[in-house]
């Protein structure tokens, strides 16, 4: 019996062994190729899906590039033309403010002189003014002389007439 707890694990081992290198060995590695062959198929599948997903990828975002050029080709077409549109506005703008920074000027010119002619006319009025005030006080004055020398003749004449003897009354009559 010991004989058998040995020989029958050893039988059992190698039949384990026949068995695990004539059948399930290239069982195993049939299975094997299958797997791999069925994992490259799958590698195949995935890297064709890959590719398919990239082109489309790429075409998606050259749409999207072409999509957002177009984008930023109109924006900046219309800031172009927001520029231009204020450009002219502004050109527009200081033409006519220029036109009216130039009448006003003229207008400034105009009043100016104006102003200039005014105070010269009322300089003049002020010269006739003050020669009219001494002329009128000149008058006054030649009047006063003139009412004092009358006076002063007045009062020489009634002088001379006083110590005139024909004005002297004669001597009345002796009273008898």
């Amino acid at each position: 019996m010991n004989k058998f707890y040995v020989i029958f694990p050893v039988v059992l081992l190698l039949t384990f062994g026949i068995y695990y290198t004539q059948i399930a060995k290239p069982e195993m590695a049939e299975q094997e190729r299958a797997a791999a062959k069925k994992v490259e198929q799958q590698q195949a599948a995935d890297e064709a899906r890959r590719k398919e997903i990239e082109l489309k990828a790429q075409v998606d975002a050259q749409a999207q590039q072409q999509a957002r050029e177009l984008r930023d080709h109109e924006k900046q077409e219309k800031a172009r033309r927001d520029r231009e549109d204020q450009d002219r506005k502004i050109a527009e703008d200081t033409a006519k403010y220029e036109n009216m920074a130039a009448a006003l000027t003229k207008q400034i010119a105009d009043l100016d002189k104006e102003v200039a002619d005014l105070r010269t006319k009322r300089e003049n009025l002020t010269r006739d003014i003050f020669d009219a005030a001494a002329k009128a006080e000149l008058a006054k004055i030649d009047r006063q002389n003139a009412e004092l020398e009358i006076q002063r003749m007045y009062e020489m004449v009634a002088q001379k007439v006083s110590d005139s003897f024909l004005t002297k009354l004669p001597p009345p009559p002796p009273v008898k």
